[in-house]
């Protein structure tokens, strides 16, 4: 019996439906695939997080980093003793890196450090760390908020109430923001470890060009859980943590 082959007409219309099934099928790959970073970037957080806790536990203030004012994102104080693995740094969305061969000097401690874990990256490509370091909170009012610093052995006052086991569980809330005035968010309302804000865009907001896009962003607690913060309600979060008087 001869076989019977495709025609042209048939062949033509079994590329065509098998285009649109992969048309159909990609953007939900990419879906879960960005699900899948998202997951392993909460992970990361986690384990600074829990590095954050055994600094805290060891440091006589109880202090959660070693920031030295409200914009300091400096990491190097994690690193070694307390998340030893580099890629714990880098949200797997982004295509930041540490250079572990790159060292510079504080100036301000005289200590060597990675220079890659010294800053955040600014952006999603270039080197340094994915996450931002939210050590202080309140820093924007200058009059009433906040700490005093030892330096070098000089005394340095900064903006800010600086992030400890104690000033998280005790902090009230002092701006009008969404009616929060007088509120006590606790450990588990305040963050320390969120996903990079990259510019252009609004600030600490979710945009296209960060982390995991404008759909929201992961974030570390002083309480030592982290979680997605979906777009809806990351203002309301990110208020009641660092009480900026920000209601939009």
């Amino acid at each position: 019996m001869k076989k019977q082959a495709f025609t042209l007409l048939e062949l033509l219309v079994t590329i065509a439906i098998v285009g649109i099934l992969v048309a159909l099928l990609l953007p939900a790959l990419g879906i879960a695939k960005e699900k899948a970073r998202r997951s392993s970037c909460i992970n990361n957080i986690k384990q600074l997080m829990m590095g954050a806790l055994m600094y805290a536990d060891d440091d006589a203030r109880g202090n959660y980093t070693d920031s030295l004012h409200d914009t300091n994102d400096n990491y190097n104080f994690l690193y070694s003793q307390y998340v030893p693995i580099l890629r714990s740094f880098i949200c797997p969305s982004t295509q930041n890196r540490i250079r572990p061969e790159l060292l510079i000097t504080n100036s301000l401690t005289g200590r060597m450090e990675l220079a890659d874990l010294s800053e955040y990256a600014g952006d999603t490509k270039s080197p340094g760390t994915s996450y931002e370091l939210f050590g202080f909170m309140n820093a924007t009012d200058t009059a009433s908020s906040y700490t005093d610093l030892s330096v070098n052995g000089y005394s340095v006052r900064v903006k800010g109430i600086r992030k400890s086991l104690n000033s998280v569980l005790t902090y009230r809330h002092q701006h009008e923001a969404f009616g929060l005035k007088g509120s006590v968010p606790g450990a588990s309302g305040i963050w320390l470890i969120p996903d990079g804000d990259d510019p252009p865009g609004r600030q600490n907001f979710p945009d296209k060009n960060n982390n995991h896009g404008d759909q929201g962003g992961n974030v570390g607690f002083c309480d030592g859980h982290a979680e997605w913060i979906p777009m809806k309600r990351y203002l309301y979060s990110y208020e009641l943590s660092q009480d900026e008087n920000r209601g939009e």
